[in-house]
């Protein structure tokens, strides 16, 4: 049920703060159509349901198996990462907590 002060729709300079990118990146979403908007002239709007939408997609396809993950031979369950992948992960934490 939506509540009174709930907005229908959110500003792409909010968006991008929401899921920490740049406004750029939130930009090319809606010029590729990965991201439903609406536009008036020159503003732009994301609805806060294609919003929502977008993320529990999102959610659902991190949660599932890449195929670049195997399960590893030597555990019942887990899965094993290649080295190149283990560095790209550790240079992203890295990068963002300098």
């Amino acid at each position: 049920m939506k509540t009174a002060h709930e907005p229908t729709c959110c500003r792409i300079s909010a968006l991008a703060q929401r899921w920490d990118c740049s406004p750029t990146k939130i930009r090319r979403m809606v010029e590729t159509g990965e991201l439903p908007s609406l536009r008036l002239g020159r503003m732009v709007r994301i609805p806060m349901q294609a919003i929502k939408e977008f993320e529990e997609k999102q959610c659902q396809t991190q949660t599932q198996k890449s195929p670049d993950c195997a399960e590893s031979p030597n555990e019942a369950h887990g899965t094993s990462i290649t080295n190149a992948n283990a560095s790209l992960r550790a240079a992203r934490i890295g990068f963002r907590l300098n």
